[in-house]
């Protein structure tokens, strides 16, 4: 049945792809006038990217929401049509369609109450919100209209005690979207942007925030449509190009690179933080020195056959490392270095000519070295202090001059200024220069240094597992990836950071798996503490060193200006059945913080454990699955085992009866989409349409297993298929209800 009002709401589409074909033929003419002036070019360069735009997507589908709205005291009702990117007619300058980062558009994102308003810059303008309109437009033709003032209950009889959800909601629009099966890429959200995420989206730009979302909660779609918000309202301080994304592996940032474009953010800087921060750190490495591989600690910690001694070891030192405690470490280094390497010694000169003394004493020297320059790095400091001597030398030099009515020729001036430069060279020479490697050795090398200058809190043992490995590293000429957040972190202290705000805005994506001194490092290259920080710690796959508690950031990193936390428990990815199993793995764990996702009530099929009788057996019902699912229209679909090498057998095993299966593994920077395999901890802010996940009984239960499970288990849309062992499912499978899943 058509909406009431399709026929007037495709005469305003019409009307709406005539309007921009004149812009396109408008734009088509100027551009053809090319000249060479300068300004013109530029210009010009502007009107190209707004004709792609609107050759290849504004005139098929213009918009996709309306928002009416009543104006307090003006009684005039405005219908406001929104779209991907405003569109402005030529020759009067009116909106064809408003851009969905435009203030008013915030309208369209806000929540249910019809009382609503929008600022524009310093004011605010009130008003009521009667109407809020979604549109689903295809090839220049209505084929849905949803009104999403009202909302449809759906409430469904829940079969287990300790549900999540008793009721929940879900609009029509919302719902189709989240039904569309996946391709290879990210897709943008703009015309779904709910309000919880539109606040994130919005928030103020000179504070950094902190988003805590389960899986599925829309976190990096989120934070990308942040920077697409920001460089559209704030295009006079800043820059897109000057925008970096970090994100967790090379193989993600071709993910998400896709949707950069057709948020209008395509020049943004991307990498990950190891890629990022190892060009610095190469620079101040011996020749020869080498970083260890970022996998080598996840080989170690989700195989099963490695001595647990060695996984506790590892696990100290590497937390260590990344710790807030390391940082304060590398801080009282410079403090112990000054404490007893420098001796603060009285300066003195004699004035020949009357015999008077001018001296400085050793307290004041160390009083303003310590406090006066406590802003600024080692080395500068000591620059800063050899200038501020040579200025109170200088003015009681002079002053003496003056009272005694003493008149230096140029000789006799520049006789004096030599001496004392002398004299500043020699004393300033008891001031060491350190060289940030060497220093860095010296900390992480002499256990006894280590033990007084880290917290107190740090146990004995921590000490002795970071400075035994550490030496041991050193001797082969290797540091290890956690190595380089400290010793950028040193560098800062003792030279200064290079390229100190070089980012007007940072968005850090899977955060909880960077350490807390890893994002110090981050904030220091990014201007005013603008940063977009999302993760989840459910899913710090890296527990070894990652975060645990957002509080390291709010109350630790960011304490001028505060960081601002935002929580989002909704998950839009998979369906209901899907989370009942995944939110069953958490439970399982102690976390300090755990938020279980509330997925949209949207239903599906249960997820189904496939019974094996041998290997062989395994691997064709696998393939077999593969084959249903590509026949029922599924497009992407993932085959996940727990460790690299299992990846690897997965693939041999099945590369035959699946020709396009495809083998991923953290040295790829291109994600193909389509039929593929790779190892867990790789599908970290990914989705699919179907999850095949092998051999569930490998999972320990450990803190690192369940959250590697629970990652993998939250990447589906649609399908979750899981294989084992039935007599012996594993430590965490045995613990799920029977029924959330079915067997076959």
């Amino acid at each position: 049945m058509r909406h009431p009002d399709y026929e007037q709401e495709q005469r305003k589409l019409e009307e709406t792809i005539d309007q921009i074909e004149h812009e396109i033929s408008a734009l088509r003419e100027d551009i053809r006038e090319a000249t060479d002036d300068y300004v013109k070019q530029v210009v010009n360069f502007s009107k190209a990217k707004e004709l792609r735009y609107l050759e290849d997507h504004g005139r098929e589908k213009p918009y996709f929401g309306r928002v009416d709205f009543i104006k307090d005291e003006v009684y005039e009702r405005d219908s406001v049509y929104i779209g991907k990117r405003g569109v402005v007619r030529s020759d009067t300058f009116d909106s064809i369609v408003v851009d969905w980062r435009a203030p008013i558009a915030s309208l369209y994102y806000s929540g249910e109450s019809k009382d609503a308003f929008y600022r524009m810059g310093r004011e605010i303008v009130r008003g009521e919100v009667t109407l809020k309109r979604n549109f689903a437009i295809e090839n220049g033709k209505i084929t849905g209209i949803y009104d999403g003032a009202v909302k449809e209950t759906i409430n469904r009889e829940m079969s287990h005690p300790d549900d999540f959800l008793q009721e929940g909601f879900i609009d029509e629009f919302l719902a189709a979207n989240l039904n569309e099966t996946n391709d290879s890429r990210l897709k943008d959200i703009v015309a779904t942007i709910q309000s919880e995420q539109n606040d994130i989206i919005r928030a103020e730009k000179d504070r950094p925030i902190v988003v805590q979302g389960v899986a599925g909660s829309g976190k990096t779609t989120i934070a990308l449509h942040r920077l697409s918000y920001l460089i559209y309202n704030y295009q006079d301080s800043m820059q897109s190009k000057k925008f970096m994304v970090f994100a967790p592996n090379r193989m993600f940032l071709t993910y998400i690179s896709e949707v950069l474009p057709e948020l209008g953010v395509d020049d943004v800087m991307q990498s990950t933080f190891v890629d990022w921060a190892a060009k610095r750190v190469k620079l101040m490495l011996p020749k020869g020195w080498r970083i260890t591989s970022p996998d080598k600690p996840l080989v170690l910690f989700f195989d099963e056959e490695q001595d647990p001694r060695e996984k506790k070891a590892a696990a100290n030192r590497l937390r260590f490392k990344g710790s807030l405690a390391c940082k304060q470490a590398l801080e009282q280094y410079i403090h112990y270095i000054m404490d007893t390497r420098i001796p603060f010694k009285k300066l003195s000169f004699v004035f020949s000519r009357t015999k008077q003394v001018f001296a400085i004493d050793g307290d004041f020297i160390k009083k303003s070295f310590k406090e006066l320059f406590s802003h600024l790095p080692y080395h500068r400091r000591v620059d800063a202090l050899r200038k501020h001597l040579k200025q109170e030398m200088n003015k009681h030099f002079y002053a003496h001059l003056r009272e005694l009515k003493i008149d230096l020729d140029k000789q006799g001036l520049a006789k004096y200024e030599k001496m004392l430069d002398q004299i500043l060279d020699t004393y300033m020479v008891s001031f060491p220069r350190l060289d940030v490697f060497a220093s860095y050795r010296e900390l992480m090398s002499e256990p006894s240094l280590l033990r007084r200058l880290a917290p107190t809190e740090i146990s004995d043992d921590v000490i002795e597992d970071t400075c035994s490995s550490s030496h041991a590293l050193f001797a082969q000429e290797r540091i290890e990836v956690e190595d380089i957040a400290a010793l950028l972190y040193l560098h800062h202290l003792v030279e200064g950071m290079d390229g100190a705000g070089q980012f007007d805005h940072t968005v850090i994506d899977e955060a909880q798996d960077l350490s807390a001194l890893e994002i110090a490092v981050i904030a220091l290259a990014t201007k005013a503490n603008s940063l977009t920080i999302v993760g989840d710690i459910a899913q710090g796959i890296h527990a070894y060193r990652g975060i645990h508690s957002w509080d390291d950031l709010t109350q630790g990193v960011f304490l001028q200006p505060r960081a601002s936390m935002y929580t989002l428990s909704q998950s839009y990815r998979s369906t209901v059945e899907i989370m009942r199993c995944a939110n069953e793995i958490l439970k399982q764990i102690d976390l300090p913080i755990t938020v279980l996702a509330k997925p949209v009530l949207r239903y599906g099929e249960r997820p189904e454990m496939l019974l094996q009788s041998s290997r062989n057996d395994m691997w064709e019902q696998i393939a077999s699955r593969v084959k249903q699912y590509m026949d029922e229209g599924f497009r992407s679909i993932a085959i996940v085992t727990k460790t690299i090498a299992g990846s690897k057998r997965a693939h041999k095993s099945l590369k035959a009866q699946i020709p396009s299966l495809t083998l991923l593994s953290s040295k790829d920077k291109h994600f193909p989409g389509g039929i593929t395999v790779m190892p867990a901890f790789l599908t970290k802010g990914l989705q699919f349409d179907v999850v095949i996940l092998v051999d569930v009984e490998q999972y320990e239960r450990n803190e690192w297993d369940a959250k590697l499970l629970y990652v993998a288990m939250t990447r589906p849309v649609h399908r979750l298929v899981v294989t084992g062992n039935p007599d012996q499912p594993g430590p965490l499978w045995t613990r799920m209800p029977q029924e959330l899943y079915t067997t076959t």
